[in-house]
């Protein structure tokens, strides 16, 4: 059996980038007439943190922002930051386009995605039993 440094010093880094998964919003499919497929992609460990840094307010994370924070930076397509997209829903920020476009379900639904791209989730890690 190799030694696990000279495993990960034989690593592609290419192999390292971010995962991503395309799903199709059922919902807004059902209400344009014309299949919605967003890409939600991993979140990098620094952008994690900023994430959960906004979210948190004191001790206490808000759940509901951390969701929305998690969705705007983890779904690529389509850009939640987008001017023309926010204008077009008369949505101030982001956060605002999120809450107008997704329900609660949605919002919790795509936040887990993105969880699992970002490697939380009972698969990620298998203990070995001796």
């Amino acid at each position: 059996m190799k030694n696990v440094m000279d495993i990960l010093l034989t690593m592609d880094e290419s192999r390292l980038e971010a995962s991503t998964r395309d799903i199709e919003m059922k919902r807004l499919s059902e209400e344009t007439g014309e299949k919605v497929v967003f890409t939600c992609c991993s979140l990098s460990m620094d952008k994690y943190v900023q994430i959960k840094e906004s979210a948190t307010n004191g001790d206490e994370i808000d759940t509901l922002e951390l969701q929305i924070f998690t969705i705007i930076e983890g779904v690529k397509n389509p850009n939640f930051k987008s001017d023309e997209l926010m204008g077009r829903f008369k949505a101030a920020t982001p956060k605002e386009l999120v809450k107008k476009l997704l329900r609660p379900g949605e919002i919790n639904r795509i936040f887990e995605i993105i969880s699992e791209l970002s490697g939380f989730g009972g698969d990620t890690v298998q203990e070995i039993k001796n």
